[in-house]
């Protein structure tokens, strides 16, 4: 589907840090190719620095894995393990922030 054809929400989250996919490019691609045609899609783009594959929100992290999900990231992960502090700082603001786009759509 072409991004330009949505009529709607989009929200793109994604970790410079993710070893498994590299979002990060394509959210940058994505929003490269909104700001050069017109379009009736309201995006919002959140790229964070550290936060792993696991860029999801925190309290839907919790519902997922309801024991021990922190601990699951710094073991799964190489950046879990050195910024564990700074990953879940991360999955709290997309929390923070997602939470805010629903509540206003």
């Amino acid at each position: 589907m072409k991004v330009e054809n949505i009529k709607g929400k989009l929200v793109l989250v994604g970790a410079e840090d993710d070893v498994l996919w590299d979002n990060c490019k394509y959210i940058r691609r994505i929003t490269e190719q909104l700001q050069s045609m017109p379009h009736g899609c309201k995006y919002k783009a959140m790229i964070y620095e550290h936060g792993t594959h696991f860029v999801f929100p925190e309290s839907m992290l919790h519902i997922m894995i309801p024991v021990g999900s922190g601990l699951l990231v710094r073991l799964a992960f190489r950046a879990g393990r050195k910024y564990p502090r700074e990953c879940k700082a991360a999955r709290m603001d997309i929390d923070r922030r997602l939470s805010k786009i629903i509540r206003m759509w």
